[in-house]
């Protein structure tokens, strides 16, 4: 375990990937004092944090500002995002974040990534709960 301090935040598209979220989430807290999500969706965001218990110290929008505006609330020596994208996301300010794609994150922690065979009931199950909660 390092010294320095860590945010590290979660695009919610990621998180849907990894086969046991919340097990990732605990283990990200052993290591980084805030851990948080990133969504366009915020109601997603929150019955997924629902659904797998996860309990997150921050959510937002993935924007430049927003990243900005959490950088400065949230004094930690390194701020973290892991993506579902390989290539770093254009809304991530260069300065005070860096990113890692969800894949290499994964190999370097040992997360488990979900296989794609429930991927299309998940997103239906996630569809039906929004639908039917407006």
């Amino acid at each position: 375990m390092t010294t320095d301090t860590m945010t590290l935040a979660f695009e919610l598209a990621a998180l849907r990937q990894i086969r046991e979220p919340q097990a990732v989430i605990v283990d990200a807290r052993r290591w980084a004092q805030n851990v948080g999500l990133v969504s366009t969706d915020s109601c997603a965001a929150h019955v997924f944090s629902a659904e797998h218990l996860i309990r997150r110290d921050f959510q937002i929008a993935p924007t430049a500002s927003n990243f900005q505006h959490l950088s400065s609330r949230i004094t930690t020596e390194r701020h973290v995002l892991v993506g579902e994208s390989p290539d770093r996301p254009d809304y991530l300010p260069q300065h005070h974040w860096e990113y890692f794609a969800l894949a290499d994150a994964a190999s370097a922690a040992d997360w488990e990534l979900d296989n794609n065979e429930a991927k299309p009931r998940k997103q239906l199950t996630s569809w039906l709960a929004r639908v039917f909660r407006s």
